[in-house]
């Protein structure tokens, strides 16, 4: 080789290493850019982003509501619009310049849209006192006149958001206003009140039991009076939950007025509840909405009797367009969940769905008379958990689902897993002998809960949705009744129910049933479950205290689901007393509950079999196109 050739070849190499050197650098920018990236605040990315979408933002918005008191917003419009626009409208109640989904939404006005944001009554920059959800109708309202008179507004407003952004929806389509023309509420049961009979107060009741971790959770950060009282921000919730009486929980950690204590103190059947604005039985509901929630959502059931009630009591044809889609995963979880695959400890697959297209659709048909909406979907469209798979109905539960009931049996012993409890199908029943299980529930010591619903327990090894019931299930105080292995694949859909004939040494006491999937290698996972205060056996608005020792038949709604249990493996239901720290313990004197420190042990009894049947039932649809999920 000669000297040209080595003169050629060194600024080759010296190349490849500055372009290496380059390569490094900017790796290490990108890596040092995405550290920092957590320290950004989310109002300075939503800014630039919008900057990139060619949305500009007015932070300065005031509308005046009839009383004289002024709620903040801030307005989306893309940049150099011509002529009015329609708008999709936001209301929250935890900062319209913090809460992410709320900074989110504003990218909605790149499709040509006008966003409004606004805070809530007494919220953050909006004037007022708040209370949960008190006045959101009227001021609802209010802002939809101001909205239509804006001359970049085309009369026209559709409403959006989870949780607590979709529950206002329908505390405004009460007031069934001309230009609320669509609404797309997600995880927004909570909404309900008198509705259906439910009583369910912002999702905070689960058959008249108070859901305590949640709630407490809640209120501890969101329910102050006034918006300019400190929020506590070491606050020890695993040791505040344990304290009693429920009355002064949040005082201890928390002074000043709060909404917590209304919740614990206000009788469900009282008419002050009217004053917060849930959706009650004398509403008319007319907006066409598309309706979003998740299997392990605590107002499920409540967003499936929000749409029934929608339907109820009107000509189909008079019955405004209404999409339920019911998806896998946790409260809020639906547009998430495909980043993490799992429901609580089960796999989920095949969880995605076009949910932006089908907003963006949705809001041009109704708000631009543009497209076909979402004439395409189905009324329901629901995930099946095990099957992995979408499937579509008419009505719910589906049409084509038949009730089986399996009956509760043993030989008086089913405390715990090791017992001798036994699920059994109608046909086997029939020849059970009569029998009885009995346990001891001390509200000193209550069955923890195991996924489903929960939050705020301050336990981070507590997780929500679909989790192994190994612990529970080893305790005496949980009656545990298993079927033999399926014959053939069972696919449930629609909302379960345990009828059970119980009774007691207490003069109040709780019941909670929970539907398991037992796999051969013995893990349980819980399905779906429920529980009911027995004094309000005969209905929520009328308590009536128990005779000890007398018995009683009562329903525990368990929530709907959809899920598929392979053929060899096994159903199976467990009763006890207590999911603390989720729901409330009951200290079984039959008193006020939640100003009491002292509790009794009540000896709670579950009849079976001959003149006491107990049983579960079971939605099934049995098609022949099952498909077992992996």
């Amino acid at each position: 080789m000669g000297s040209s050739d080595v003169f050629v070849q060194r600024p080759r190499r010296a190349w490849k290493r500055w372009v290496l050197a380059l390569l490094v650098l900017l790796a290490g920018l990108v890596g040092t850019a995405w550290a920092l990236r957590e320290q950004i605040p989310p109002l300075w990315e939503q800014r630039a982003r919008l900057l990139l979408q060619g949305i500009e933002a007015d932070d300065s918005i005031r509308i005046t509501m009839p009383d004289g008191t002024r709620l903040a917003a801030s307005l989306y419009r893309p940049r150099g619009a011509d002529g009015p626009l329609p708008t999709i409208l936001v209301r929250e109640p935890y900062g319209r310049l913090h809460h992410g989904e709320a900074l989110r939404s504003a990218s909605l006005a790149k499709f040509g849209y006008a966003v409004l944001v606004q805070d809530l009554r007494g919220k953050f920059d909006s004037e007022g006192q708040f209370a949960t959800w008190e006045m959101a109708t009227d001021d609802g309202v209010a802002t939809l006149d101001w909205i239509i008179k804006q001359p970049w507004s085309n009369g026209k407003v559709g409403t959006y958001g989870c949780s607590a952004l979709g529950e206002v929806q329908y505390s405004l389509a009460r007031a069934r206003h001309p230009a609320h023309k669509v609404m797309i509420a997600s995880g927004a049961g909570g909404g309900i009140g008198s509705a259906m009979g439910s009583r369910e107060a912002f999702g905070w009741f689960e058959g008249g039991i108070f859901q305590l971790a949640g709630g407490f959770g809640w209120f501890q950060e969101n329910g102050n009076r006034d918006k300019n009282a400190p929020v506590a921000s070491q606050v020890d919730h695993a040791a505040a939950l344990l304290s009693l009486p429920l009355i002064d929980m949040l005082r201890r950690v928390q002074p000043g007025a709060n909404g917590f204590e209304d919740f614990l103190t206000i009788p469900l059947g009282d008419p002050r509840w009217e004053r917060n604005d849930f959706v009650s039985e004398g509403d008319h509901l007319t907006t066409p909405a598309l309706v979003i929630n998740t299997w392990g959502d605590q107002t499920l059931q409540a967003t499936l009797d929000l749409v029934a009630f929608t339907k109820a009591g009107q000509p189909a044809s008079q019955v405004p367009p209404q999409h339920v889609i019911i998806a896998p995963g946790n409260h809020c979880e639906h547009l998430s969940l495909a980043d993490s695959d799992r429901f609580g400890e089960v796999e989920v697959h095949n969880t995605t769905q076009p949910y932006t297209l089908w907003f963006r659709r949705l809001f041009d048909h109704y708000l631009k008379g543009e497209g076909p909406g979402l004439s395409d979907l189905p009324p329901y469209l629901y995930y099946v958990v095990g099957e992995n798979r979408w499937l579509e109905a008419k009505q719910w539960p589906p049409e084509q689902a038949q009730i089986q009931r399996w009956f509760l049996s043993g030989q008086g012993h089913a405390n715990s897993v090791k017992g001798d409890g036994a699920l059994l199908p109608e046909a086997a029943a029939a020849s059970a002998p009569e029998s009885a299980d009995q346990y001891r529930y001390d509200p000193a010591k209550p069955v923890p809960s195991r996924g489903g619903p929960i939050c705020c327990t301050g336990n981070p090894q507590d997780k929500a949705g679909l989790v192994n019931q190994r612990d529970v299930e080893s305790r005496d105080d949980v009656l545990v009744y298993t079927s033999a292995p399926l014959a053939k694949p069972m696919r449930i859909a629609g909302p379960l129910n345990a009828r059970l004939v119980v009774s007691s040494s207490a003069l109040d006491t709780d019941f909670v049933a929970r539907l398991v999937h037992v796999r051969p290698d013995g893990t349980a996972t819980n399905i779906q479950e429920g529980a009911l205060r027995a004094r309000y056996r005969e209905g929520l608005t009328r308590p009536a205290l128990m005779k000890p020792g007398q018995r009683y038949e009562l329903t525990v709604r368990m929530r709907s689901m959809a899920y598929l249990i392979p053929q060899g493996h096994r159903i199976r239901l467990d009763i006890t007393s207590s999911s603390f720290p989720r729901l409330e313990r009951n200290l079984n004197t039959g008193g006020r509950n939640y100003d009491e420190s002292v509790g009794v042990v009540a000896v709670n009894t579950v009849h079976h079999g001959g003149t006491a049947p107990s049983f579960v039932e079971l939605p099934v649809l049995d098609t022949p196109d099952i498909v077992e999920g992996k």
